[in-house]
């Protein structure tokens, strides 16, 4: 039975992750064809500012959340992500993230959307962590840029070059994370929907005991 499971995901993959991207506006759809996968164990995998293209793209048998499906990020953002990600290499951390990105991406409330949605996870920083510095960071980096991309010499140019070329670092503080339903309120706030996990994740099988198909499966 595993391997039919296992061989139906390889399968369903890409179509799934096409579907997913073209109802990535309707998030009641989204919210149902992302239990039908979950369904079908093929995982949705968060928004990541290394992995993440703009819209959902299978990674073998799962399939990764695209960065345009979070609030506040328009494609131009995602397009100066990406396009800094392939030229200067993945961003190690979120302090080289704000130095390789472009002034464009350096907006408050766009920093504040990808660290909600969990953008950053896979880099071991904690949410609450960067909401709570984001926008010290923002402010110390726009203005540099801003001047850099019109070709000024940055007031701190030159200082120390392992300071992510800028001669400033941001200190992401060491302090506990969110409780689980505050974390997950603020990813569905940002993303539409549960995608790291779910208040009900694990009582599928009590609450599908009073079904005979999901609504999912009715859509298909």
């Amino acid at each position: 039975m595993d391997a039919v499971v296992v061989g139906r995901s390889n399968i369903v993959g890409k179509p799934m992750a096409a579907l997913l991207t073209s109802v990535k506006d309707d998030k009641d759809k989204s919210a149902i064809y992302l239990n039908e996968c979950r369904r079908m164990k093929i995982q949705v995998l968060p928004p990541d500012v290394n992995e993440s293209d703009a819209t959902f793209t299978p990674v073998g048998r799962d399939i990764r959340f695209g960065l345009t499906a979070i609030r506040n990020v328009g494609h131009n953002v995602v397009d100066a992500i990406v396009t800094a990600r392939q030229e200067q290499g993945r961003y190690v951390d979120f302090t080289d993230f704000m130095s390789k990105v472009p002034a464009l991406v350096c907006n408050k409330r766009v920093i504040e959307s990808l660290v909600k949605a969990g953008a950053f996870d896979d880099m071991k920083h904690r949410r609450r962590a960067l909401v709570a510095i984001h926008e010290t960071a923002v402010d110390q980096y726009v203005d540099i840029k801003r001047n850099e991309a019109i070709g000024q010499d940055s007031l701190f140019g030159g200082l120390d070059d392992d300071l992510g070329g800028f001669g400033i670092t941001v200190t992401v503080p060491d302090i506990d994370e969110w409780d689980k339903m505050t974390l997950l309120g603020h990813e569905r706030d940002m993303l539409g929907l549960y995608v790291s996990d779910h208040p009900l994740m694990g009582l599928e099988h009590v609450l599908s005991q009073g079904t005979d198909c999901t609504i999912g499966q009715l859509m298909l």
